[in-house]
């Protein structure tokens, strides 16, 4: 591919366009949404909800988020990733700032720390908010452990996501752990119950994720990235893929009969309908196709989530 289609993939102008498309910021739904889907569900059962905890429990997630695309973004280009890769997608392959020379790779490391650096601000101040609580020392937890999963996810020496471990670090820090944070941020205290919540969340995050390594799974072979899907092959990972993508769905519907989500949870089940697009014949044989499932699963994770949030806000009301 030449170096002007690879430009294709950064068609941001002017310098905010070019640091808002570094940032990935239209993905950071995966993080906000089940920090948001956590408050909901905590208001569904207290009947309380604090706006100004509420906010800080998403903009400091959403900083963690941002200092991980960019760490991602500037490690891949150290170990040559990314390089290797001739056909980035709007989903896969990184930004290409760097390698397009229109951000310099020291300013992409640094803005990486203060994002997280922002990030671990809010925390301590949602931390002190929630002093004298029954859980309250748990938000500081989780918020030093989404700090070193964004950062070990990709940083040398650690890369975990070369290691076969971006994963579980990836379903856990977008599922049970945002989550979690956003039930806690409300009521000072946790137990099982946001822990189940958070389980299609962290399943389409995922999901999103291994279709994208489906994308990239040959370059990454190349690069040394053992991720699940260089190790399984783009046939089994595919299938892979699909099994975690319903997977979600179905812990939806089990979940409604035990009334771990309220009714109104029936509507986030709506992706579904057209869910016959996932089909793995014409995906592999096609990499538009597997393009167009990776775009279908981001917007899965994205009504899913915000319809269980919806479900539970409104669930109090009803």
């Amino acid at each position: 591919m030449s170096s002007d289609s690879q430009r294709e993939k950064c068609p941001a102008r002017g310098t905010l366009g070019v640091w808002l498309f570094a940032l990935r910021a239209p993905f950071l739904t995966a993080s906000a949404l089940p920090v948001l889907v956590g408050s909901s569900a905590a208001y569904w059962k207290t009947g309380n909800l604090a706006a100004d905890r509420l906010l800080a429990a998403v903009g400091g997630v959403v900083c963690l988020h941002l200092g991980a695309n960019l760490t991602n973004d500037y490690f891949d280009y150290v170990t040559g990733c990314d390089d290797l890769n001739p056909q980035p997608t709007p989903y896969s392959g990184g930004s290409r700032v760097i390698q397009h020379g229109l951000i310099p790779a020291r300013a992409i490391l640094a803005v990486a720390w203060l994002c997280f650096a922002l990030g671990a601000i809010q925390g301590l101040w949602l931390w002190t908010a929630l002093r004298g609580m029954a859980a309250g020392n748990a938000v500081l937890w989780l918020g030093l452990a989404g700090l070193g999963g964004g950062i070990l996810y990709s940083a040398v020496p650690f890369k975990l996501s070369y290691r076969g471990a971006g994963e579980i670090i990836v379903f856990t820090l977008f599922g049970p752990m945002a989550v979690a944070g956003g039930y806690c941020s409300q009521t000072g205290s946790l137990g099982v119950f946001p822990f189940l919540v958070a389980v299609p969340a962290g399943l389409l995050v995922l999901a999103v994720l291994l279709v994208n390594e489906v994308l990239d799974y040959e370059w990454d072979g190349l690069a040394g990235k053992r991720t699940v899907i260089v190790r399984l092959g783009g046939r089994r990972g595919y299938d892979l893929y699909l099994a975690v993508y319903f997977a979600a769905y179905a812990w939806i519907a089990a979940g409604m009969l035990v009334r771990i989500y309220p009714p109104l949870a029936g509507l986030a089940l709506a992706p579904l309908a057209a869910a016959g697009r996932l089909r793995p014949r014409t995906a592999l044989a096609d990499r538009a196709s597997t393009v167009r499932a990776s775009g279908f699963t981001v917007i899965s994770h994205t009504l899913t989530a915000g319809l269980i949030a919806a479900a539970y806000f409104v669930g109090h009301l009803l």
